[in-house]
């Protein structure tokens, strides 16, 4: 009787799946989080803290602000899990309820949570790598590293490196020996690669891919710059040097260079060429002048193995509203470590089930892209 009696109790749901989602999370036990304790609706806005950063001075000098800037933080994502115990169910252990039901449930939550915060790499413009090229060396490894160090990126234990399956076979072949990596066998006894060079290797399934527009040219010339562009600017004009076509379009996230700088941009916003010309918004603003006639190359599509800092990226969640409790439903929300869940419990004489409602309202965003950069695979 305890356990049917628990069972109608949604405390009980929220609880446990929100023990079993922060087993499941990947990458958002890795990035920066914020929580506001205030009920709140799908389109809210609330304001998180900003991890702070400090400029070391001469000394003696003032104290430095200690109040940490806020960033706003739109919570448009609300995701929902729902799933009904019949009456033979509810005589089961509580164990067979958690493992055949909620922790199912709070995985299928944690992986949507988990495919909306990397589907940010559409924000990172550094890159190493070939794209169709799977990384397979320490010098993948170092030299992504590199990028990362000139771009100022800090190492202190906070950096991370999410890998695909594929890059995870190649690196588990590469570092499974223990003389040579130092771990007295723990990467071949348990397949976690850990902390190489500074970045703490995870693999992930929900590593993107990105397709690349399908801006192109054709009738003899290649994708250059129309008009000159100075040093700080975030649009450029192509054509085709005047003697052929310009056709497709390009999308957000993808990556390009310019003629006589190595420096990596990303596109910002959609855009379609029209007449033979498009232009480009991108990000971060032009390093040096681009000229008339600065080839415009595209990266192809790719795997985007993602390293990181942890402030490069946020995710940010609220709890819901409570209303309609009793009110035909028992409704409970609870937090822990920064992230809310709600469970809903209502009963259907019609089919004679007890039905339960997971949801979690969250949002994210990037807080500060140079901090990361795409290892191409």
């Amino acid at each position: 009787m305890s356990n049917t009696l628990l069972y109608y109790d949604p405390i009980f749901y929220a609880m446990e799946a929100l023990i079993h989602l922060e087993k499941s999370l990947g990458l958002s036990t890795r990035v920066h989080r914020g929580y506001d304790a205030s009920p709140q609706q799908k389109g809210s806005t609330i304001n998180i803290s900003r991890p702070g950063a400090f400029t070391a001075q001469e000394a003696p000098g003032s104290d430095a602000n200690v109040v940490a800037e806020g960033v706003s933080m739109t919570l448009d994502k609300w995701y929902e899990v729902k799933f009904a115990l019949s009456d033979k169910e509810l005589t089961f252990t509580r164990e067979k309820i958690i493992s055949d039901h909620v922790g199912p449930a709070a995985y299928a939550l944690a992986d949507q949570v988990d495919r909306d915060i990397a589907a940010l790499y559409k924000d990172v413009y550094a890159w190493h790598g070939t794209s169709g090229t799977t990384p397979d060396g320490v010098d993948d490894i170092t030299g992504l590293k590199k990028v990362m160090r000139n771009n100022n990126v800090p190492f202190d234990g906070r950096n991370y490196l999410m890998i695909d399956p594929a890059a995870e076979d190649k690196f588990s072949q590469l570092f499974y020996q223990a003389s040579v990596v130092g771990d007295q066998g723990q990467s071949l006894r348990t397949g976690n690669l850990g902390v190489k060079f500074g970045l703490d290797l995870f693999t992930n399934q929900n590593t993107p891919t990105h397709t690349s527009g399908s801006l192109a040219a054709a009738g003899g010339g290649v994708l250059s710059v129309k008009t000159n562009a100075g040093a700080g600017a975030t649009e450029i004009h192509l054509d085709n040097g005047g003697t052929g076509t310009v056709t497709g379009a390009v999308v957000k996230g993808d990556v390009f260079t310019l003629a006589g700088n190595s420096q990596t941009y990303v596109v910002t916003e959609q855009a379609t060429a029209a007449a033979n010309e498009i232009t480009v918004k991108f990000s971060p603003a032009l390093v040096a002048d681009a000229s008339d006639g600065d080839e415009f190359v595209l990266k192809a599509g790719h795997t985007v193995n993602l390293a990181f800092h942890r402030n490069a990226f946020a995710l940010a969640t609220a709890p819901l509203s409570e209303m309609g409790n009793e009110l035909g439903a028992k409704i409970a929300t609870v937090n822990r470590d920064g992230i809310s869940m709600r469970s809903r419990i209502w009963y259907e004489g019609n089919n004679s089930k007890v039905h339960v409602g997971l949801d979690i309202l969250y949002g994210v965003k990037t807080l500060d892209a140079k901090l990361a950069a795409r290892l191409a695979g």
